[in-house]
């Protein structure tokens, strides 16, 4: 029924609706994809009377909330009546928001109803849009879980009994959930110079994330799904920058622009506008013949002076969207384990069409040729908490089956574990040591340690370019986007080995206490698969020959005292910034 055209008295309007009949898993990817909208995480779908169901959901602090799920066919119009019904219905089931799907469609008065309350609205037209996007390929196989069931559970219940201070455990256990995140599995390759390169990555269709590996933990990127949530319109702006970097601000002002901005995508600032080189030349050429000419010809003293050329100030718009590099570290199936699906794990809902993830790539990564190759499933388990007051919550456990070379959970703890992160502190107990046992000789003493902190600043440096040149990929990854998640050589072993050479020219006897020291630094490396061997032999050889450098001239030219003492000092605490600043990259 259209607004203006006579309504139907509300005693017959019961009789005009019958039940809507989609598939299950249909619907509720449907439903994921609407409560998402809300910042909210679907969990399932239950039917309640009238045919109504309640979307189990929860917010991004974790608590269970509900969601008023009303699916009809109808001969007419709804208009705001049935809404208002929708909304009522909505705060007796203590719901904190309600989707109305049918395939009518919606008076202008139910539609400005809905924009003052928190229900989503879902005619005929959109859908029919969202059917068609569900059809989706399934996955004939499946990433490994490394857990059994009741490790699992085992590992729930410590979850469930954990205390920290005043904040209350998470509660008992009511139902471990088996899931898989469907992936599309997406392939990049690229010729350059005759060498083609072939690339791999993983989106979750579910949530929109990039999936990628940090060490022995899955991380996610959303550069994607913060395109894939645009309105059309914005997402062709954004898509257009990110492909051709600066734009004209007047080109692409209006409201798809302001969506963009609004949400921190996009940055405006002021630029230049000159005209262009051939424009200038041009100018140029003009500006002197007429000189030239009116020198010739004028009749006063007065010399002529070239016009200026006009600078015109422009907005420009650029993206502030940054596009991760796409290496090894997102080719999941490198590291993880696979076989056939299980079917007693559930798939969640697809929400974001592989299609469209194929397009966007497309467009991001231009000089390249993507393909969609297909899907595959992601284990995880997803606790449900039920605290002695009622209160809900959920926790998700991500546990897959890495490949033999990929080291155990176990390698991250431990003496290999210090070694890693904190690699400096042994070093400078035994600097301490060393100024305890000669107070006696202080000016000799701070120059060494000056001596010292030259040698590590040239390891450091050395290492750092040595990356940059060679770009080796480490064996697991680490230090994603940064210059560091490259492997040759191993910065660690240079300057544990190197110190070695080098402090063989201090005290010879300091040198037996440093050799054990640095080899476990270097096994470690090797131990935990964050080096090759070829970048741990290499970090040594190259650490060596600086040790030598320095042992040989550093350590005998005598530098300003002044200077020395703040080089000696910077010993002790520079390696403590680089920790602190390699922990933070982590």
């Amino acid at each position: 029924m259209m607004d203006g055209f006579p309504k139907f008295p509300r005693i017959f309007r019961g009789e005009e609706w019958k039940p809507l009949e989609i598939k299950s898993e249909q619907l509720e990817a449907i439903v994921s994809r609407l409560l998402s909208e809300f910042n909210l995480d679907f969990r399932e779908l239950k039917r309640i009377e009238n045919d109504d169901m309640l979307a189990i959901a929860t917010n991004k602090l974790g608590e269970e909330t509900k969601s008023l799920v009303r699916v009809r066919s109808y001969t007419i119009g709804l208009d705001e009546e049935d809404v208002e019904d929708l909304y009522e219905d909505m705060l007796m089931k203590e719901a904190t928001s309600a989707i109305f799907i049918t395939s009518s469609h919606f008076t202008k008065g139910a539609k400005k109803f809905a924009k003052h309350v928190p229900i989503r609205l879902v005619d005929g037209v959109e859908l029919g849009k969202l059917l068609s996007e569900y059809e989706k390929p399934k996955a004939e196989f499946a990433f490994l879980s490394r857990l059994s069931d009741g490790e699992v559970v085992r590992y729930f219940r410590s979850r469930g009994k954990r205390k920290f201070f005043w904040i209350s455990p998470t509660g008992k256990i009511e139902e471990i959930d088996k899931r898989y995140i469907p992936l599309g599995h997406f392939s990049m390759k690229k010729i350059r110079g005759g060498v083609e390169t072939v690339a791999n990555l993983y989106v979750d269709l579910n949530s929109g994330n990039v999936l990628y590996m940090e060490e022995n933990r899955i991380e996610e990127n959303n550069f994607i799904k913060k395109i894939l949530d645009l309105p059309e319109e914005s997402r062709a702006h954004l898509l257009d920058l990110m492909e051709h970097g600066e734009l004209d601000y007047e080109h692409l002002k209006g409201k798809p622009l302001n969506i963009l901005e609004k949400k921190g995508l996009i940055g405006i600032h002021e630029g230049d506008r000159g005209e262009g080189i051939l424009d200038i030349l041009t100018d140029e050429i003009t500006s002197t013949v007429s000189i030239a000419t009116s020198e010739l010809t004028s009749t006063t003293h007065k010399a002529p002076t070239p016009g200026e050329r006009a600078v015109v100030k422009t907005k420009q718009v650029r993206t502030t969207i940054e596009k991760p590099t796409i290496d090894t570290s997102f080719d999941l199936g490198h590291f993880i384990e696979s076989a056939e699906v299980d079917p007693s794990f559930t798939p969640d809902p697809i929400n974001y069409s592989p299609e469209d993830v194929l397009n966007i790539l497309k467009r991001v990564y231009g000089g390249n040729e993507v393909s969609f190759l297909g899907m595959i499933y992601l284990p995880y388990y997803r606790c449900k908490y039920v605290s002695d007051t009622g209160v809900t919550r959920f926790e998700r456990l991500i546990a897959p089956k890495f490949k033999p070379f990929v080291p155990k959970p176990a390698m991250y703890r431990g003496i290999y574990s210090l070694i890693d992160r904190f690699p400096a502190i042994p070093y400078l107990v035994i600097g301490l040591g060393y100024l305890l046992l000669n107070l006696d000789k202080l000016e000799y003493v701070i120059h060494v340690f000056s001596s010292a902190f030259i040698f590590l600043f040239m390891a450091v440096v050395v290492g750092i370019l040595l990356k940059v040149i060679f770009k080796t990929e480490r064996k697991i990854p680490r230090y994603g986007g940064t210059i560091a998640k490259y492997g040759f050589p191993s910065i660690h072993t240079l300057a544990s080995i190197g110190g070695i050479a080098f402090i063989y020219f201090v005290d010879p006897i300091f040198t037996l206490l440093l050799i054990p020291l640095g080899l476990l630094y270097m096994y470690s490396r090797i131990k935990i698969g964050v080096h090759s061997d070829v970048d741990v032999i290499g970090g040594a050889i190259v650490g060596i020959i600086i040790g030598i450098f320095c042992g040989i001239y550093v350590l005998n030219i005598y530098l300003d005292p002044a200077i020395e003492t703040i080089f000696g000092a910077l010993f002790f605490i520079a390696p403590l910034m680089l920790t602190v600043i390699e922990l933070r990259m982590r």
